[in-house]
């Protein structure tokens, strides 16, 4: 939290502007969920907030970056400032009941230095069923001194009755355009930055992610795969080994399969239609031959599996089911 201004933040320049006005007129809500896609800047932005909020001296909705509280809390140790995230496992993030306990018991403190305390909840949607209900008897009776930022990507994961304890400010996805030109500013090259800007779904995250591990590979990959199952080449045995290889990974890197599959097959539809998520591959796309109702049942399964990975569901179970489907349908199984 080195740098809390907010002309750092790129994108969404509607909810930012927002923010910042209740923020200059002190009517920040004292529970609100930040509800978007992974890599937009949802907590960038929470801790923005959170530094206002804790500021002595803001102005227009955005802290000084000098005061005592500004020095302290870019240092990262502020007394009224806390965050929880989720523990991570190698086939699972959780929020534990233990986690939210802790939490409760520094916001029964008064404030130290500020004039209230400010808790960021990053991966709400990742709170185990006691933990939401624990966080939920502290949102019933809020203290009025600590004010809570829950960030997700799946607000749809989070109970119900927590949702209707928090306002809500749903961001959207970042213009290629703007992540292309954000890629450009870190020395990206612009043609790899073209690219990877328009296969990263709007995630300035993930587009980073593409650029410092393999993006490139990980799509080439699920156009290989793609061409193979349609074929008829995928066997089962390929299938449990590709179950074994993703999970050995991390979720994102079979998310981003997935997303690269669904975007083929889009680009495959409208090959000669539309602006094509994968421009670079368009030779070799309009050689792929598919019918349109096995294309779109395919394009099913792979939404099927993104709502799954927004679960904690065994990752090698999920690998292995959704390419076996995919088999199945191509196959007509």
């Amino acid at each position: 939290m080195e740098n809390f201004s907010w002309k750092n933040i790129f994108g969404n320049a509607p909810r930012v502007e927002y923010l910042r006005k209740i923020l200059s007129e002190n009517k920040f809500p004292h529970a609100v969920i930040f509800s978007g896609v992974e890599g937009i800047g949802k907590r960038k932005i929470a801790e923005n907030c959170a530094a206002a909020l804790l500021c002595e001296n803001p102005n227009d909705g955005e802290a000084c970056g000098v005061c005592a509280s500004c020095k302290i809390l870019a240092a990262g140790n502020h007394p009224d400032f806390y965050v929880v995230e989720p523990e991570k496992s190698k086939t699972a993030q959780n929020i534990k009941i233990g986690q939210i306990r802790a939490l409760q018991s520094e916001v029964l403190l008064q404030p130290n230095i500020s004039s209230c305390r400010v808790v960021i909840i990053d991966g709400a949607e990742f709170m185990n069923n006691a933990a939401a209900n624990c966080l939920l008897k502290t949102l019933e009776e809020p203290t009025g001194q600590t004010i809570f930022i829950l960030t997700t990507a799946n607000r749809a994961g989070l109970l119900m009755t927590i949702r209707s304890r928090c306002g809500t400010v749903n961001f959207d996805k970042i213009s290629a355009a703007d992540i292309e030109t954000a890629l450009k500013l870190r020395g990206v090259e612009s043609e790899r930055a073209q690219i990877i800007s328009n296969i990263s779904d709007g995630s300035f995250g993930r587009a980073l992610k593409l650029e410092e591990s393999g993006g490139y590979e990980i799509r080439n990959d699920a156009l290989n795969f793609l061409e193979n199952l349609l074929a008829k080449k995928i066997t089962v045995e390929d299938i449990f080994e590709r179950g074994k290889t993703f999970s050995e990974g991390s979720k994102e890197n079979f998310a981003d399969f997935v997303t690269y599959i669904q975007k083929i097959l889009r680009d495959v539809l409208l090959i000669e239609g539309a602006e094509l998520y994968n421009p670079d591959l368009k030779s070799k796309l309009a050689k792929i031959k598919i019918a349109e109702k096995i294309l779109y049942e395919l394009f099913d399964e792979g939404k099927k599996i993104q709502r799954k990975l927004n679960s904690n569901a065994n990752l090698r179970l999920v690998v292995e089911s959704y390419f076996l489907k995919l088999r199945q349908i191509v196959e007509g199984r």
